[in-house]
């Protein structure tokens, strides 16, 4: 039977968190329990488990004693930590890319794409990868990696609260449905699966070793399907149009190479593309849905960014 002081310590927790906490928080638990479940053999659960916990336990503790007249470094974090933990949640999912099959779905997207296109797309591109063009689709590949903090830290210096929490939410959800997409569906990756088919490394001088090395560092084996970096980018983009129109403009011919660099740089089949596109629009309406189950309604170029939220002591 729970207590009094329970009841009024979940009452007040539900009534500070905001969509974008509960989806958070409900990844951490969900994927804790499949550590449970499926890797429970697996070395890494044994120090991913406790790193769960704390995280659930940090985020349950910002939500209570943070509010919106917290100031600081504690600002900071009671509204970006979900962009903090996007890379540590990307790498991790790795450790789960098997959990429910073995090996990888590459000859199946390749018997679709080679039906319907009659090559395939990725060794097909190779004579045309000079150095310059080169160059430009790997600056746009590498502009994903900006593209979240420079339109997440924008709203928050604008002070834009609550559209941030709604980009926030419809970034989430969209790598949520990526991440359940790469443990559904396990796909290698052209550059794995089709690398004897390449004469050699795709040449460059600043942008194409940069990014081969942050691919080296730190891409999973196995992420590929949708294109997380694609819906990602997409969301973003759809959110700069709605909330800062210069900044949008500036994004749009980046990213707009990135859709197609993610096949060009061998990093993607063309389904994956086309999978990420559908996810991004997915991601985009389901943190609608979601916000607006919560009561927390998304107007894009709103400057009164407190008047829906509760009030908190």
């Amino acid at each position: 039977m729970r207590t009094a002081n329970q009841e009024s310590f979940l009452s007040l927790l539900w009534r500070r968190s905001r969509p974008l906490d509960n989806l958070t928080c409900g990844y951490v638990v969900v994927f804790a329990v499949g550590l449970l479940l499926f890797g429970r053999h697996q070395p890494s659960t044994k120090y991913l488990l406790p790193i769960h916990a704390g995280l659930l336990f940090a985020i349950v503790w910002m939500v209570v004693r943070w509010n919106d007249r917290t100031r600081g470094v504690a600002r900071f974090l009671r509204h970006l930590y979900p962009a903090i933990l996007y890379t540590f949640f990307y790498c991790e999912i790795a450790v789960a890319l098997h959990w429910v099959f073995k090996g990888f779905f590459d000859p199946q997207i390749l018997a679709v794409e080679r039906a319907i296109l009659g090559v395939d797309l990725n060794v097909w591109l190779t004579p045309a990868q000079q150095t310059l063009l080169n160059e430009w689709m790997m600056l746009g590949y590498f502009s994903y990696y900006l593209v979240i903090p420079s339109l997440a830290l924008t709203l928050y210096w604008q002070r834009r609260i609550g559209e941030l929490h709604d980009f926030l939410t419809a970034v989430t959800v969209t790598f949520v449905i990526s991440y359940a997409g790469f443990i559904l569906y396990p796909v290698a990756g052209p550059r794995y699966f089709l690398a004897e088919s390449f004469s050699g490394p795709i040449p460059g001088w600043c942008f194409v070793p940069l990014v081969n090395w942050i691919i080296a560092s730190g891409a999973i084996h196995g992420g590929c399907m949708p294109s997380s970096h694609v819906a990602v980018a997409l969301v973003v983009l759809v959110w700069a149009y709605r909330t800062n129109r210069r900044l949008a403009m500036v994004m749009t011919p980046f990213i707009l190479t990135l859709f197609f660099a993610t096949v060009w740089g061998r990093y993607h089949y063309l389904s994956d593309v086309v999978a990420g596109w559908l996810v991004g629009v997915a991601g985009l309406k389901l943190a609608a849905w979601w916000c607006a189950a919560r009561r927390v309604p998304i107007k894009a170029g709103s400057r009164a960014v407190l008047s829906h939220l509760p009030v908190t002591s």
